[in-house]
This record gives structure tokens, sequence and C-alpha cells, in this order.
């Protein structure tokens, strides 16, 4: 079961009407937090500079157990993981479409038993001043902030990715930024995630999770719960012959070609972006 949040007829709303518009990446949940550049960057220093304290790792325990035990009575027996084995033994970036609040379970899931361990999130700065026990469980979940600060971003956060690397750990990048609750579609990624693996030296491994409606299993009005089917796919690699930045574009477009392909055939329809009711899965509403 996926987290069933309110104003869900509000961000559909925005979803149809940023397609409209060609509008991919932009943010359409209508109770983000407002919060200033100046604030949001100081909320963030101060929490990377507490990851190592006590009371930290006390509310970072507390986090993956209300995960873990959601998923317990939730996912893990309707939910289901598919090429498992294509994933690298070592340590690698993995992409994967974002639709819920708690869309990462089953990739967590997937880290855990494949040897990796905790599975660790690039995660927008707004996600650490949400309200409430969803924003507890994003502050705390294994978490690296990512904001629009030069000198964090060349110093202490590429500083956290390398010692999750250099564990063997996942690290899980967003390439299509914004939350699309429960859009089935894949859409076109933002360049910048990808320097990270080319500029790691790692490989990036795509993943697509595809939506399935349970029917009759209502979990909110208007709103059936549905199966998610994580599809594991073939890693990409960095070619050392090629720039940074050339990488960047090119793992780019590979990653987006491979989750379309899956897309279409996980679905068995060719995908474009008119906008249909079926586009959000488990919607009676539409």
């Amino acid at each position: 079961m996926l987290l069933v949040t309110p104003g869900r007829e509000t961000a559909i709303d925005n979803i149809r009407k940023a397609v409209a518009e060609g509008r991919f990446n932009d943010a359409v949940e209508p109770f983000d937090p407002d919060i200033s550049p100046q604030a949001l960057k100081a909320d963030i220093l101060d929490y990377v500079s507490k990851l190592e304290s006590a009371s930290y790792k006390l509310k970072r325990f507390a986090a993956r157990t209300i995960v873990d035990i959601w998923c317990r009575l939730w996912s893990d027996g309707i939910n289901e993981i598919v090429g498992a084995e294509r994933l690298p033994d070592g340590p690698a970036f993995i992409t994967s479409n974002h639709f819920n609040p708690f869309d990462n379970g089953i990739l967590r899931r997937l880290s855990k038993d494949s040897g990796h361990g905790r599975l660790v999130a690039v995660s927008q700065g707004k996600n650490f001043v949400m309200p409430g026990l969803n924003g507890f469980v994003l502050r705390n979940i294994d978490l690296i902030p990512i904001i629009s600060e030069p000198s964090y971003m060349g110093g202490k956060f590429l500083s956290l990715m390398h010692s999750h690397l250099d564990a063997g750990r996942l690290i899980l990048i967003y390439p299509e930024q914004q939350m699309w609750f429960n859009y089935r579609k894949p859409r076109p990624g933002k360049r910048g995630a990808y320097l990270f693996a080319a500029r790691m030296g790692v490989p990036l491994v795509p993943a697509f999770v595809q939506m399935e409606e349970i029917p009759g299993k209502e979990i909110a009005p208007g709103f059936n719960d549905v199966k998610l089917i994580l599809h594991v796919l073939d890693p990409i690699f960095p070619d050392r012959f090629l720039s940074e930045r050339e990488n960047s574009f090119r793992m780019c477009k590979l990653d987006y070609e491979a989750k379309v392909r899956c897309y279409e055939k996980c679905y068995g329809k060719p995908l474009n972006y008119d906008f249909t009711p079926w586009d959000i899965a488990g919607w009676t509403g539409g």
C-alpha cells in the first residue's frame, strides 16, 4: 500500500496541466513547504553537522523501523522485484521514477536483499522541512540533502557520497526531481543527476517501478491500492574516453531510453504524453 496524502485531486490536476505544457520536472504537490533559500540552507547545514550525533542515530533507527514495519504490513507480500541479478556487486547509483513519498521502500528492500546494506538517497532540501510523520521519516532515513549552495555541494555533499560509495552502498537518485503522485509514465530526467555517476566513475543502474491497480481494494476515497513491480535494468557504465560532461549527457539519454523500453514492455503500449486518468495508478475518480 502506498501513502495517500491530502490534496491528491489538486496534485493530479497540476500533473495534467504540467503534462499539457511539457513541464515534466515541475513541482505539483499543493502543500510543499514554503521556506526561503537562506532558511533552507541554514537548516540543511545544521542537519549535516549532526549526522554523527547520538540523537540523529536514534532518530535514524526510528525512521528505518517505521518504514520496515510499513513494508512488512502493507507491501512485502504484494510487491515484486524483477532483475535483481543485474545489480553490480559493488557500489552504484540507481535511478527510479518518483511517484510517492514511500516509493523507495521497495528499493530499500532490493538494497538489503542484494547485500548492499542500507539504501542511501539523494533528496531535495525541502523534503527535510516537511511536517508530520512523513517529514520525520524523510529527515532521518539515510538521505543526502541537495541544495543550491556551491560550497556545500562541492564539499560536504561530495564527501557524504564518497563515504557511502566506499562502503559499497547503492545511492538512489530521482532524475525526474519532483514526485508526481502515482504517475505511471517515465519522465525525462535532469542531466545534473548523471554528473555524479560520471564524476565518481561508478555504474548507474536504471530502475523502473511498474504500478498495477488492485481492483476493489480501496485505500482512500477515489483510490484503489496498487501493486509495485520493480524492474532492475542493465547497468550503464561511464565511458572512460569521454569527459564528465559528455558522459552525463550519454548516461542521461541511455537511462531514459531504458525506462521507456521497460514502460512499453510492461504496459503493452507505446509511450506518449497525452494525459488520461489511467496515467494515475489506482485513481477511480477520473
